[in-house]
């Protein structure tokens, strides 16, 4: 149950949960102002989901019934909180969609991309993206194989989809990785 929210001060950190047989999925890579755990604190339900960071990370923690006096106090935070949930239940359904509605590996991997460029609110054709995260968290992210999700990333490539320069990716045109994710 949880006795609080974590505060991702600054950094990432990856939300993930594990299979019985030892399977990892990472469900969301959280940024710097995220609260951890919201749902469940304000529901007063169990933790689904465990978070580990990816990068240097400043976490502060607040107990559950500071957090929930402070909502009753302050609307600014109420109404922050009030957004990040419907971002957190959007980006559920955003993933729901990409990994029942997606056919194949590409589609997953492309719907993945694409989620992560509107994330980062770029405008026009052309998009770069900074992949901070291994091909294995991102096989877990889309329910692949770490091989399979280098093989996809060399295919598109190949393809002129992509450019991948170190840990950046260079999309040099947004409509047509959209196309390759069947959107």
């Amino acid at each position: 149950m949880p006795e609080g929210v974590h505060i991702l001060e600054t950094g990432e950190a990856a939300l993930y949960g594990s299979t019985s047989h030892g399977k990892t999925i990472i469900t969301k890579i959280a940024h710097s102002g995220e609260l951890l755990g919201l749902n469940a604190l304000i529901l007063g339900k169990p933790y689904l989901f465990s978070a580990k960071v990816t990068e240097p990370s400043r976490v502060a923690y607040v107990r559950r019934n500071e957090f929930l006096k402070f909502l009753e106090k302050s609307t600014e935070t109420a109404t922050l909180v009030i957004d990040q949930l419907s971002a957190n239940y959007y980006d559920a359904q955003r993933e729901l969609h990409t990994l029942s509605l997606a056919c194949n590996t590409v589609e997953r991997m492309t719907r993945l991309l694409v989620g992560w460029i509107e994330e980062s609110g770029a405008k026009g054709d052309e998009a770069w993206v900074e992949m901070n995260l291994t091909h294995d968290e991102i096989a877990q992210m889309i329910g692949a194989s770490r091989e399979t999700v280098s093989r996809v990333l060399a295919r598109l490539g190949r393809s002129g989809v992509i450019e991948v320069k170190g840990h950046v990716l260079r999309i040099p045109s947004v409509s047509r990785l959209r196309q390759f994710a069947a959107l």
